[in-house]
This record gives structure tokens, C-alpha cells and sequence, in this order.
């Protein structure tokens, strides 16, 4: 199921014109190599805010 997901993610023609494609994974690097992600070629210049209560704050309720 994940191969046919990516597959259909790569073939999308309204995508074919990205310039970089990211994503985050904690398990399936050898999975997404299959599909040409590799590690981060300069991870020095990548920064992040994580926010990890971002979605257990119930301020809707």
C-alpha cells in the first residue's frame, strides 16, 4: 500500500514541476530510497519549530 501511495504522489502531474520534495520519517528510509529521497545533503541548514502539544490542546471544546 505504501509503494502504490508514493507511486501515485511521484506520477501526480500537478507535481512534476517541484523543486524539492521532503518528508520525515522515523522508520521507512529504505522505503522512500526506493523512490529517490536520500538523507539531507546539507542538514546544517535545515532548522524547525516543533510544537509537540499542538494537537492535545483542547481549546475548542
Amino acid at each position: 500500500m505504501s509503494k502504490r501511495l508514493m507511486e501515485e504522489i511521484k506520477g501526480h502531474p500537478d507535481l512534476q514541476n517541484l523543486r524539492r520534495w521532503m518528508l520525515a520519517t522515523a522508520d521507512a528510509h529504505t522505503l522512500y530510497e526506493q523512490f529517490g529521497f536520500a538523507e539531507l545533503a546539507k542538514p546544517d541548514y535545515i532548522m524547525e519549530i516543533v510544537n509537540i502539544d499542538m494537537y492535545s490542546k483542547n481549546e475548542f471544546l
